[in-house]
């Protein structure tokens, strides 16, 4: 075999090399770039960092395939993953956020009825017509008498 690609030499001296099959776009119909790496824990799915000539010179991709074949006789450049990208930590940090932002919700709508509830008590007269509407919600004792 003549290996006239250097970039895939090393696929051929060194055991650990992985060949990894990324995606730039969305969708079962977006194209697949083959880049290698020594990581052994990247799996289908993982967000990687990979090299580009755009912005600042690198992008990130999605996982679609692993330890595929390599076409020694290809002449495409087969370039290095930069790195995985962790999203556990901005996962977490989201999530506590949504749930910080729903407590906080609660509590202004909570308030709110509050307000309403003292500016309603604070006009009414004391009829036993403006209670009853107190009443059918059990906000205020039955007065005494009934």
């Amino acid at each position: 075999m003549n290996h006239t690609n250097q970039s895939t030499a090393v696929f051929l001296i060194n055991e650990s090399t992985r060949a990894i099959l990324v995606t730039y776009e969305e969708g079962d119909s977006a194209p697949r770039t083959m880049f290698k790496t020594f990581d052994q824990n990247i799996e289908v799915d993982d967000m990687v960092i990979v090299p580009t000539n755009t912005r600042h010179k690198m992008t990130v991709c999605k996982v679609v395939d692993v330890d595929v074949d390599v076409d020694f006789n290809s002449g495409t450049l087969v370039e290095w993953i930069i790195g995985k990208v962790s999203t556990d930590e901005y996962q977490e940090v989201v999530r506590r956020e949504k749930d910080a932002l729903k407590t906080i919700r609660s509590a202004e709508v909570r308030r709110e009825r509050e307000k309403l509830k003292e500016a309603l008590l604070a006009d009414l007269n004391g009829s036993k017509d403006d209670r009853s509407i107190a009443l059918l919600a059990g906000d205020l004792d039955k007065p005494s008498g009934e």
